[in-house]
């Protein structure tokens, strides 16, 4: 009788301690999968404000550690997340892990799968011709390693072709200035104020330009060379 009460007594401690081993494990895993779900929600939060403007989709994302390491037990300090890693579909970054004294630094790939708006040219669009509804449409494109930010579509009415945009190429700021509001040999008003002094008279555009920029212009009585910036499509200022 007293052996077998040995025996049972054995039993139920192996068997306490199976339990004891199997919870701990499963606390690990658990701890390893929050850090990883922490970084994938601190990089989907980084893509989603950096393309807030563009109605970003992301699909899916993943992240893993670039090598064997065990998590447990670490919590994260912070995340090193360079911006230029938002311009691709995957990548390398760091992250600071501690636990008690001890402090590490792990290198971590990530994969997103993600789309966002692009206007792209829906026919040619010649040099200085102005972006419309007309000659362009929204597109998704997938974020990937050789992206180009796209231009907003605010641009529309208000923006030129700066040179040749393709039928069905994405248009990027690089591609697009401010639309032309005088062209060379228009005959505009130039307002011109000096301390108590206010005056205006008309010039004639020697060159062609946008709001904000400085041309050079002709006094239309005077035959004088002035430099005037461009307010509106009538109007401008003596520099």
């Amino acid at each position: 009788m007293k052996i077998l009460i040995l025996i049972l007594t054995f039993s139920f401690i192996y068997a306490q301690q199976d339990v004891i081993e199997k919870s701990t494990i499963k606390q690990d895993i658990n701890q390893e999968q929050n850090i990883i779900r922490d970084i994938e929600s601190f990089i989907k939060n980084r893509f989603l404000q950096s393309y807030k403007d563009y109605n970003i989709q992301i699909n899916d994302i993943s992240v893993t550690p670039a090598m064997d390491i065990n998590l447990n037990k670490m919590k994260i300090d912070k995340i090193i997340f360079d911006d230029r890693l938002l311009k691709r579909d995957s990548g390398n970054f760091e992250v600071h892990l501690y636990h008690n004294e001890k402090r590490q630094r792990v290198f971590f790939t990530f994969n997103i799968n993600a789309t966002i708006d692009a206007l792209s040219a829906s026919n040619n669009i010649k040099t200085n011709e102005v972006i419309t509804n007309n000659n362009s449409q929204i597109t998704q494109i997938p974020i990937t390693k050789t992206m180009q930010i796209p231009a907003l579509p605010n641009i529309l009415n208000e923006y030129s072709a700066k040179s040749f945009i393709p039928n069905g190429a994405v248009i990027i700021p690089s591609k697009i200035m401010p639309k032309i509001l005088i062209q060379k040999g228009d005959i505009v008003e130039v307002l011109y104020n000096n301390q108590n002094i206010n005056i205006s008279f008309n010039a004639k555009a020697l060159e062609s330009g946008s709001i904000g920029q400085i041309i050079k212009a002709e006094n239309t009585q005077s035959g004088k060379i002035i430099d005037i910036e461009i307010l509106n499509q009538e109007t401008a200022k003596m520099k």
